[in-house]
């Protein structure tokens, strides 16, 4: 089981887009439907505005699809309007990657053991019985054991992950990514890796040279 920190060109995910977010078998049980009818995994990211402009009075939703200007640009945080969202997902945000302006996957945050159920039956009414399931045994934050379901999906190239946080099983993940979302994770955390521990980094290209080194000391030739 994984839990990631936070891993192609434009026309070969235009090849993928038509089956990426495919009709669901069952479309009323589908509670993901709306949102990946917007943000349509293997197309371009559409034009969002800034939140800025579309969060609620109150400052806690948001009224429209939109993007937080923060972000690297291939990391980033899009609002859903609740009319767009399941029931399941956790506030208004989704995580998006994006490889040159496609959208390759797709990060959301769920309720975690208090909605499986629910989510687990929409993710299967779009994408047919999972390849794998499994109940996991965790504790929540009062110490009392609880059982969480981790489960996946796959549509090839696009791979679906559901799975409770151990640390807190009331929050949850619903991972949708494309192989080249989970480049651009591996990218993002060995990069958030290096700015924690630079001389980690450093020695680790000091390395190979040290051990060339050596090998020219003792060999008298490379």
């Amino acid at each position: 089981m994984k839990y990631p920190l936070a891993g192609l060109a434009l026309a070969s995910l235009l090849l993928v887009s038509p089956w990426a977010g495919a009709a669901p078998k069952d479309g009323a049980a589908d509670k993901l439907a709306p949102m990946l009818e917007s943000l349509e995994i293997g197309s371009p990211l559409p034009t969002l505005p800034d939140c800025a402009d579309k969060r609620t009075p109150d400052g806690r939703d948001v009224t429209a699809l939109c993007v937080e200007v923060r972000g690297d640009g291939v990391m980033r945080q899009v609002g859903v309007p609740r009319d767009k969202r399941p029931a399941f997902m956790d506030g208004p945000h989704v995580v998006a990657f994006v490889d040159r302006n496609a959208l390759v996957g797709l990060i959301v945050p769920t309720d975690g053991v208090r909605s499986e159920k629910t989510a687990v039956e929409s993710l299967t009414a779009r994408y047919g019985k999972p390849f794998r399931s499994e109940q996991v045994e965790m504790k929540d934050k009062a110490g009392q054991p609880v059982k969480s379901t981790h489960a996946g999906w796959m549509r090839k190239p696009l791979t679906v992950e559901l799975y409770a946080i151990p640390e807190d099983p009331n929050n949850g993940t619903i991972e949708m990514l494309l192989p080249q979302a989970r480049v651009l994770m591996a990218d993002q955390d060995k990069a958030m890796a290096q700015q924690l521990n630079p001389n980690a980094a450093s020695a680790a290209q000091a390395a190979p040279a040290s051990k060339a080194e050596a090998k020219k000391g003792k060999d008298g030739k490379w």
